[in-house]
């Protein structure tokens, strides 16, 4: 019996489409009939904060494709129009924040998706048109907003400043930012839930300085200061480097329930106490219950250096003794016995946990969870007292939060402690435990190695597997891989390969990141010949134990290079025809051997032969653009064409680096006249091409 997919049911159809990318629903079965398109309707109406709710405005998607296909559907079609309730504009890979404003809006304060209630800007550069988007839609429509800006954004004034350039137009963007911060905590803002991550900003930047009074009062936005309540927001989610913003915000969100703090400094960094205080600061007994009754929930991920900043949490966490719900990330990196003193040097065991990292009254607290990281050294029987000391602790068997996971990395000398603990599920080993060892920021101090040795996390896989979609490999930003580690990982791994046990346990990875460094600043590490290989090895088990790769960072270029030069027989080549994201840092064409200078122009043979399906290329440059000889833009031209002619999807170059103020014009009329119908961004430290 011959059936069609118009005889299926609207249940069954409504569950096909969940699975489906918006852009393909609307260019494959729009208009087929007025049932598709309302179930179609359906599906873009749903705002669940699933990957394919909604809008999703990220790579992959050509620049006239949305002009032509998307911009044409929705002006002609109201309906639809209406059904969006949540867009996702990721500005990393695609020209979604350049779109943003055009999108909301046909023109000045005409909303173009009347029921938008979940908008997520990510990596936002365009500052002036998204702002006053955003401005009226906090007031009059959205009811959740997740907010981050370009990191490209903070440096340029930062750049302009230390040049003696002049900084108007970018001293307006930073005042744009203050005063839409100012409006987002007070009554002309609607929004019930709020991700903002401002942490990119220079550490002695003033936009982290926006809510408080003196700022106020000496700064043009006054028209502030007495309303400076938002009363509806329920939902904070903050990210910053200068903990002072969190004790400014406090007297702006009254009727807070829930609120996440990740800082990307240390705890005493730009506090209001200082280590004079220290003495003021145990005696002090305020509270915050007054400010925000109503928060049942405060998370805090932090870096901790100094004994006063152990003081500066306590006192913090009495102001919130009366909520229900705890989590405490810190993170401690420095084995440094001149500036450890008496609380430093203590063992991270349960009597430290109790009285460092708890309220001293705590009446509501239900649920706690906490991950310590810190630098230490440990033996077995170190570990066995750490993990006993909960159980025998009388708080923590009052509370039945006695099992917890006490691990130590003996390669970078760190000891992870962790749990999650919960009254009602007694199984502690779930992979949300693991999952805090390995997502941490990094930080701007480049000596820091905050992340564990990659055999610990590949010993423990198996408990965990089913959870795990992205694996990222560390290093330290101005050293390689340690060897021993290395050698430990390819161990389990080829174990892992003789079992036949990897296409198993990491069929859900879809993403990779092998190294941190990712700046146009990334130099060349010389290495002896045998750790090359041994890298390459680790690279290539961990590409091929995938099935289903999108998303491929690789520090260098060259170490794909390696995998094809030493490990020909351990790389599943297919792997990397799901590709669809790729981002290296390429060697100069100017500068280094001439081994170096040759790399770059493997860049796009290897790509078209490996990558066919890729859609967004990230590059990191030192120099001009790497691949090319002397004659610049006459090689780029033709390099940008095999490009486009050989990868059929290819949608996005987004190439940070260093241009000659001379050839920024030539490679602009180069583009536009190869490629009329794309559109171009092109200046001395940036080019970007949507075709």
């Amino acid at each position: 019996m011959i059936t069609t997919i118009e005889t299926l049911p609207n249940e069954i159809l409504l569950h096909i489409f969940s699975y489906l990318p918006w852009f393909d629903m609307l260019t494959s079965l729009w208009s087929l009939n007025i049932r598709f398109n309302s179930l179609i309707c359906s599906t873009l109406s749903i705002d669940n904060n699933s990957l394919n709710s909604g809008l999703v405005i990220t790579h992959g998607l050509s620049y006239n494709k949305c002009r032509s296909i998307l911009f044409s559907l929705i002006s002609n079609c109201s309906s639809l129009a209406s059904s969006i309730q949540r867009i996702y504009f990721d500005g990393r890979s695609s020209i979604a924040c350049d779109l943003s404003y055009e999108w909301l809006f046909t023109n000045k304060n005409i909303l173009r998706f009347p029921n938008l209630k979940s908008l997520i800007l990510i990596r936002c550069e365009s500052i002036e048109p998204t702002i006053q988007s955003l401005s009226y839609l906090i007031e009059h429509q959205l009811d959740n907003l997740t907010l981050t800006f370009d990191d490209q954004v903070f440096k340029r004034i930062h750049h302009l400043t230390r040049a003696s350039l002049p900084t108007s137009h970018i001293e307006n963007e930073m005042i744009m930012i203050k005063q839409f911060l100012c409006k987002l905590f007070s009554d002309q803002c609607q929004l019930i839930s709020f991700r903002l991550d401002i942490s990119n900003e220079s550490r002695d930047g003033s936009i982290h300085r926006c809510l408080s009074s003196s700022f106020y009062i000496f700064s043009n936005l006054i028209s502030y200061q007495h309303q400076s309540y938002c009363v509806t927001l329920r939902y904070l989610y903050i990210r910053i480097n200068q903990i002072r913003f969190l004790e400014d915000l406090i007297e702006h969100v009254p009727n807070l329930e829930k609120l996440s703090v990740e800082l990307d400094c240390s705890l005493g960094s730009f506090a209001s106490w200082r280590k004079s205080n220290v003495e003021i600061l145990k005696q002090s007994k305020t509270n915050w219950f007054n400010k925000i009754q109503k928060l049942k929930y405060f998370s805090l991920k932090t870096f901790i250096y100094e004994d006063y900043e152990f003081i500066y949490l306590k006192w913090l966490l009495n102001n919130l003794n009366y909520i229900e719900k705890l989590q405490l990330h810190i993170k401690h990196d420095i084995l440094n016995e001149r500036i450890c003193h008496n609380i430093m040097k203590s063992l991270i065991d349960a009597n430290f946990i109790r009285q460092y990292c708890l309220p001293d009254l705590i009446p509501n607290l239900i649920y706690f969870n906490f991950y310590i990281y810190w630098k230490c050294q440990l033996s077995f029987n170190d570990i066995e007292i750490i993990k006993n000391s909960f159980k025998i602790h009388p708080f923590f068997i009052s509370y039945q939060w006695t099992d917890v996971t006490c691990l130590f990395d003996p390669i970078i000398e760190c000891q992870h402690l962790f749990s999650s603990f919960n009254n009602t599920v007694q199984s502690y080993n779930s992979f949300i435990n693991y999952s805090y060892i390995f997502n941490w920021p990094p930080l701007y101090n480049i000596w820091y190695n905050l992340y564990p040795s990659l055999y610990l996390f590949l010993e423990r896989f198996n408990d965990y597997y089913r959870h795990v979609s992205c694996i990222k490999v560390y290093k330290n930003s101005i050293q390689d891989f340690n060897k021993t580690d290395l050698l430990m990982s390819l161990e389990i791994l080829s174990n892992m390969k003789e079992n036949n046990r990897i296409d198993g346990l990491f069929r859900n990875v879809t993403k990779i990141q092998f190294g941190t460094y990712f700046d146009r600043r990334n130099r060349y590490n010389h290495l002896a010949i045998d750790q090359n290989e041994i890298r390459a090895k680790i690279l290539a088990y961990l590409i091929s134990m995938t099935v289903q790769l999108k998303y491929l960072l690789v520090e260098r270029f060259e170490w794909l290079l390696h995998i094809v030069q030493y490990t020909s027989d351990k790389l599943i080549i297919n792997t990397l025809n799901t590709v669809q994201y790729a981002e290296f840092c390429l060697s100069s064409c100017h500068y280094g051997c001439s081994e170096q200078v040759r790399i770059g122009k493997n860049l796009v043979p290897f790509l078209s032969t490996y990558m066919p399906h890729l859609q967004t290329l990230h590059l990191w440059r030192p120099g001009d653009f790497p691949w090319t000889s002397t004659q610049h833009v006459t090689v780029f031209e033709q390099d940008l064409c095999q490009l486009k002619e050989n990868l059929k999807e290819f949608t996005f170059l987004n190439v940070y680096g260093k241009t000659d103020p001379k050839k920024v014009e030539p490679y602009r009329l180069m583009v536009q006249t190869r490629f009329p119908h794309s559109r171009i961004d092109v200046d001395i430290s940036r080019f970007r091409l949507w075709f």
